[in-house]
């Protein structure tokens, strides 16, 4: 008996999502539990499974296709059973016309062999991209032959070790499409997610924004002293954007008026302190979070942000990475920002804006001397917090970052 297809809900926030790659195509045969397809919702795409065994008969909705939680987007039935158009509860064009998608006309094909057909699991396709490697030309280790992900680093291995051919690297996802004057750029995926929540931020919160400079002079100190031994022990170096994830954890556990969301019952003050650093890819923008950031050593947060930075620019975030976030770090001093005002990353309460590291002329003792700053811009929910309790926040991370050692105690 057909089954249809249907787009679940993956996260109680998730309304839609943007088909974003169909991993089996129709005629294939697919079995239960088996990745289907790609969705693309909240900024992560997630591989969706198969609900049934059977033959992929038809495919609704095609790729880049936009669609609500709920909508049929392809049926599933044996090779030679008649597909009604009307299946269950209505017709499945219909469904999903409703819910705005566009029915894809297809042929069904005769399915491969099982003698020929090559069964890849979704992660190790995912790497083979990556790499490059045809897995047509991959000999699988898994059950009845599946190919794993060892078996196309083996392949890969085995590539780059040959004298001819040039050692392969791995491939950054899909560029945004360049920017040409003239034209319209699709307003899809992250850019249209971002939008959508970066308009619903300013039109529901009572935002406002303070400033202070920060000396950072014993922070460079303690970069210089760490790194070295670091670097050669862990194969990391800690940045300013780590140290300040580190105050602000600490920050946050001594002012937890900071650390709330906004509901119709209450301000909710959050019994974690998640903090997310937004991450710029060619695509857009992305914020990973660090969970229980506060019981985290230094060098623990500095591990946790190069991962979870890394897995963004290669797409392979989960959706628990960037959910669960109780305030956002967002620095821009590496492209010679010195101060911003953020948007706040509802329903968060604050957000805090890093600017560069320069040397500036301040005032020390009465003495006019060069020293290393940044500036940080807090913008905070007014409904909330008060000016007060939220100058007193962004002090108490001046402090910590002017006076590091108090980090380490």
């Amino acid at each position: 008996m057909a089954v249809e297809v249907r787009l679940p809900q993956l996260a109680a926030s998730m309304a839609d999502g943007v088909i974003s790659k169909w991993l089996k195509n129709v005629g294939e045969t697919v079995r239960k539990g088996e990745s289907l397809f790609e969705v693309e919702s909240d900024k992560v795409t997630t591989e969706v499974e198969s609900p049934a065994d059977g033959v992929l008969r038809r495919i609704q909705v095609p790729e880049g296709q936009k669609v609500e939680v709920g909508s049929v987007l392809a049926i599933i039935g044996s090779p030679d059973e008649i597909i009604p158009e009307t299946n269950g509860g209505g017709t499945a064009a219909a469904t999903a016309a409703s819910s705005g998608s566009v029915a894809v006309a297809t042929t069904p094909v005769q399915a491969t062999s099982q003698a020929t057909k090559v069964f890849v699991t979704p992660r190790a396709r995912k790497v083979a991209e990556e790499l490059g490697v045809d897995v047509n030309r991959v000999k699988g280790t898994g059950p009845g032959g599946r190919i794993l992900e060892r078996d196309v680093l083996a392949a890969a291995a085995s590539i780059q070790a040959a004298p001819a051919a040039p050692p392969p690297t791995p491939s950054a996802p899909p560029a945004a499409p360049a920017a040409v004057p003239g034209t319209v750029v699709p307003l899809t995926g992250i850019r249209r997610t971002i939008a959508e929540r970066m308009t619903r931020s300013q039109q529901t919160v009572a935002e406002v924004t303070i400033t202070a400079e920060v000396d950072v002079g014993e922070i460079v100190k303690l970069r210089e002293q760490v790194n070295g031994e670091w670097q050669q022990q862990h194969g990391i170096k800690v940045s300013y954007t780590d140290v300040i994830i580190r105050a602000a954890a600490r920050a946050l556990r001594e002012h937890p008026e900071v650390n709330a969301s906004f509901a119709e019952d209450g301000i909710h003050l959050h019994s974690e302190i998640n903090i997310g650093v937004a991450v710029a890819l060619d695509t857009g923008l992305i914020v990973p979070v660090i969970r229980h950031a506060d019981q985290k050593s230094l060098l623990e947060i500095a591990q946790s942000s190069r991962d979870l930075a890394e897995r963004a620019r290669q797409n392979r975030l989960t959706r628990d990475d960037v959910s669960g976030g109780t305030f956002t770090i967002s620095n821009l001093g590496m492209y010679g920002v010195e101060a911003f005002t953020p948007i706040i990353n509802l329903p968060e309460c604050a957000i805090l804006g890093v600017g560069q590291v320069a040397e500036r002329a301040v005032v020390r003792n009465g003495q006019i001397v060069i020293r290393p700053t940044m500036w940080l811009s807090l913008t905070f929910d007014h409904r909330i917090v008060d000016g007060a309790p939220a100058a007193r926040f962004l002090a108490r991370i001046r402090q910590l970052l002017e006076s590091p050692y108090l980090l380490f105690v």
